[in-house]
């Protein structure tokens, strides 16, 4: 598995970022269910029941007139006949039953519903920072274990030639030792010596060991992984710092947060604003089943709503002071910003170039343990050197070869953590193939 094939895989399987693409999905289906706030809704609507309902008739009028003619006709007549009331009241029970279809289309709402809708929209770009984050850290993982893997690798294949090599160092003491050349003493030396270099080895396949399985479930491999891109180190430098602190300043994730965190502060302090403005609605109904009782349901109506907010629960006005504090707090994260990501960045190009220095200073200390190990050697073979003389020799080749695949891995992860700082992690597998020095097993 190649680096670029390990990257896609990392982000395919990391639950960070399939948490951060579901919620910037989900974001996005919010904004779009709001997207028509402004527009026309029409509800189908019904009623049944039994309804009961007063209705008083004025006749004043009327008993003012007919009432001095009762009076005058009892006076005659000798009846009683009742004067006639001022009004009439009557009650009726009735079953009811409406279906209609009910309107409302807001006309006027003070910018409310296009700060609800720019609150939703921020909110996108706020998720898809959020999953760029995700993404970016989820290489930059993937990345470290990918190059951990083929450190513990030459580390193993080190040890193992470090081995091999006190193993006939050994063998060559036993001879010189029946022959009388030296002591059993130097003999037992060269024995512990292969004991602490086997024991070495077995520690450093251990963790061959446990790299892979971190490798293999980071990539979400049923088998072990085999990379096929090697650690590697640049000759040159990549780039200058001021270079990767451009890239930063318009790539980190960081910025588009802001950028969204800010409109959505925007669209706060203009929620608040316009709390007291008036609210207009064009409203309408049209019943479906005609009543012939029209005392109790209209056929239809069509007209306007206006509401003016006078007092409310809500201090509105320490609603909007709130609304741009967030404002100013956003303000003052994103000036926080520009001070550290450039310095997270110079860190991190700063710990690259000294691994690549440390890399390419090395040459002259492995050929100088190369040779050591040769005279030690050639010198024991002609009893003009000790057993500790040969293993130090052939410890210290170990150890500078170690060292040197260390730093290699240094500026393989400095330059991988460099390019996430920068919003970049996906250039990479580019710098792998541009590098002029690479670390195989072979």
């Amino acid at each position: 598995m190649d680096l670029s094939q390990a990257l896609a895989r990392g982000m395919q399987t990391s639950g960070s970022v399939r948490g951060a693409a579901l919620d910037a999905e989900a974001k996005g289906l919010r904004a779009e269910a709001v997207s028509n706030l402004s527009g026309p809704a029409v509800s189908l609507s019904g009623f049944a029941g039994r309804v009961s309902t007063s209705f008083n008739l004025d006749i004043s009028r009327l008993s003012a007139a007919a009432n001095p003619l009762i009076a005058g006709v009892d006076a005659a007549t000798g009846l009683d006949i009742p004067p006639l009331p001022n009004t009439v009241s009557t009650t009726r029970q009735f079953n009811l039953s409406s279906v209609g279809l009910s309107a409302n289309w807001p006309l006027y709402t003070g910018g409310r519903l296009e700060a609800v809708r720019g609150v939703a929209e921020a909110r996108i770009g706020e998720a898809q920072a959020d999953l760029q984050e995700a993404q970016d850290k989820a290489a930059s993982t993937t990345a470290q274990r990918y190059f951990q893997l083929q450190l513990a690798q030459l580390a193993a294949k080190v040890r193992a030639d470090a081995a091999a090599g006190i193993a006939e160092h050994q063998r060559q003491a036993a001879r010189l030792e029946s022959t009388g050349l030296i002591s059993t003493a130097d003999r037992l030396k060269a024995d512990v010596a292969l004991d602490g270099a086997r024991r070495d080895l077995a520690k450093a396949r251990s963790d061959v060991e446990i790299a892979g399985v971190a490798l293999r479930r980071q990539v979400g491999a049923e088998a072990d992984v085999r990379p096929t891109t090697p650690l590697f180190v640049h000759t040159g430098s990549v780039g200058s710092l001021q270079s990767f602190i451009e890239l930063g300043m318009a790539h980190h994730p960081a910025w588009r947060k802001l950028a969204s965190k800010r409109d959505q502060a925007d669209q706060a302090i203009k929620l608040q604003g316009s709390e007291f403005s008036p609210v207009v609605f064009g409203v309408g109904n049209y019943n479906l089943n005609r009543s012939d009782d029209k005392l109790v349901q209209p056929n239809w109506y069509v007209g306007l709503f206006v509401s003016i907010p006078l007092v409310g629960h809500v201090d509105h006005g320490k609603s909007a002071l709130a609304a741009k504090l967030d404002r100013q707090r956003v303000d003052e994260t994103a000036e926080q910003a520009k001070r550290d990501i450039p310095t997270l960045i110079e860190n991190q190009w700063r710990t690259m170039e000294n691994a690549r220095a440390q890399v390419l200073s090395m040459d002259s200390t492995l050929k100088l343990a190369r040779e050591n190990l040769r005279l030690q050697t050639v010198a024991f073979s002609q009893q003009q050197g000790t057993t500790l003389d040969v293993t130090d020799a052939r410890l210290n080749l170990a150890k500078s070869e170690t060292e040197r695949a260390q730093a290699a891995y240094d500026y393989v992860l400095a330059l991988a953590r460099l390019l996430e700082a920068c919003g970049q992690p996906e250039r990479l597998p580019d710098y792998a193939r541009s590098a002029d020095i690479t670390f195989t097993l072979e």
